[in-house]
């Protein structure tokens, strides 16, 4: 009796820290983590996900806990893991956030914003249509199983109960922040580089004809030829989203590689 005893608090001790796992990536990660999914749909999805992962990892050694407190300390570490993979991606949406913000800010759209449902906080308008158009090109490139994917593989990489995030932690989130800034730039810069050009061509304009009104004819022009590039510009944004989503697999084992992780008690 007791064999069979420890044998099922082993069991529900990996099911606990497959979850909390599970759960943290899926609080964090884009998509997922969206308040149009509904709270019960959010929990189903991560306890079916771990019932489908239990079987790949049933053999797992874990280390003895002996009290709740170790537990608890444990299942705080796999959900920062779960955290963390899930931040690899959204840090991607909010570029793109950025970078729509950029560009409004660019054409004339500084004041044009619209209530973000998932942060409940006004954003860009063209923000918000670049997150959606992401969300989709994301989608179609199998975004979403890339999510998953770099879960399984966290699991042989930093075992459960046995990996802590260490100090270098810190300076790869900084790193990586400034990648955001970078990517930004990237998804803004055809239209930034034509509002420039449009810009020049405006001041040179008023030099040689003042009594032409520049303001009057600048601002429509603008908002004309920014979103006129934002359509055209398009192939290239999904080209940027494409690179950026070969590269996550990198991120993550960059990611994975800053965690200690101790043998088995």
């Amino acid at each position: 009796m007791l064999d069979l005893i420890n044998f099922g608090a082993e069991k529900l001790q990996l099911f606990v820290l497959l979850a909390m796992r599970v759960g943290g990536l899926m609080v964090s990660a884009p998509i997922f983590s969206h308040r149009s999914i509904p709270r019960k749909l959010a929990i189903s999805m991560t306890l079916g996900l771990t019932v489908v992962l239990i079987s790949l990892f049933i053999d797992t050694p874990l280390p003895r806990v002996q009290n709740l407190i170790e537990l608890l300390i444990l299942c705080s570490k796999e959900i920062f893991i779960g955290l963390m993979i899930g931040m690899v991606f959204s840090m991607i949406f909010l570029s793109i956030r950025l970078a729509g913000s950029i560009v409004g800010y660019q054409i004339g759209f500084a004041m044009v914003n619209v209530m973000d449902p998932n942060s409940s906080s006004p954003v860009a308008v063209l923000g918000e249509f670049w997150y959606l158009l992401a969300t989709l090109f994301f989608l179609l490139l199998n975004g979403h199983h890339i999510i998953i994917s770099g879960l399984v593989q966290s699991f042989s990489l930093l075992p459960l109960g046995l990996s802590t995030p260490t100090g270098a932690i810190g300076e790869w989130f900084m790193k990586y922040s400034t990648f955001v800034f970078v990517l930004a730039v990237k998804f803004a810069a055809p239209v930034m580089m034509t509002i420039f050009l449009i810009e020049i061509s405006m001041g040179i304009l008023a030099r040689t004809m003042p009594q032409m009104n520049i303001f009057i004819v600048g601002f429509p022009l603008k908002i004309f030829v920014g979103l006129l590039m934002v359509g055209l510009s398009l192939p290239v944004f999904a080209h940027v989203l494409n690179k950026v989503c070969l590269n996550l697999d990198r991120e993550l084992a960059n990611l994975m590689s800053i965690f200690q992780v101790k043998g088995a008690i």
